[in-house]
């Protein structure tokens, strides 16, 4: 019984010169545009932390391929504890340059500064290199090379942006502004 030959694969890093053009210092995540099925998808957060990859609805809809997604809902938990459900899943192509490669996304119908998460299904699948501070991602390319993604980090900067606006407009709400069906404030039982 012989032991199987792994192919070696290019070695993947990041050097200074890399951080050339970039706005520095910097906390930014990576959002990148990229082709999905025929079509390209703007603010895309690339997300090692994510088990799954996710996509808005409204996304799908614009694709013209709601009728492919599979209408079973799921719970999505955050970090912070919060539950999100699933409209459905969807399986797409992914087509980085010079690779293609299907997901399944999960679809989800709320609101996000982003319209859509590339998490560690498809990080792993493209065996990527991820890098946050150098606004990059690195992939081998079959048969030889690098392929590289950049991020957009002024895209960045606006999601977070707007991702902390609405989380202060949430956080400050007061909970006596809810009302019940008819207008009414609810009172106290």
């Amino acid at each position: 019984m012989g032991v199987p030959v792994i192919a070696d694969t290019p070695i993947i890093g990041f050097q200074k010169n890399d951080l050339i053009g970039l706005d520095l210092p910097h906390n930014d995540t990576l959002v990148i545009c990229i082709q999905i099925e025929q079509a390209v998808i703007e603010r895309v957060h690339v997300d090692e932390g994510r088990a799954a990859n996710i996509l808005q609805l409204s996304v799908i809809q614009q694709m013209g391929l709601e009728p492919k997604i599979n209408k079973l809902a799921r719970s999505l938990t955050g970090f912070n504890g919060a539950t999100s459900i699933t409209v459905g899943t969807i399986d797409l192509d992914i087509h980085s340059p010079s690779v293609v490669c299907l997901q399944t996304f999960m679809v989800i119908d709320e609101i996000s500064p982003y319209n859509g998460i590339l998490g560690r299904p498809w990080i792993n699948k493209i065996e990527a290199i991820t890098s946050a501070l150098h606004q990059k991602i690195r992939y081998p390319i079959p048969g030889g090379g690098i392929g590289q993604i950049n991020s957009d980090q002024a895209m960045a900067m606006r999601c977070t942006a707007q991702g902390l606006k609405k989380s202060k407009q949430l956080q400050f709400t007061p909970v006596m502004q809810a009302t019940d069906e008819a207008g009414n404030t609810p009172s106290r039982q």
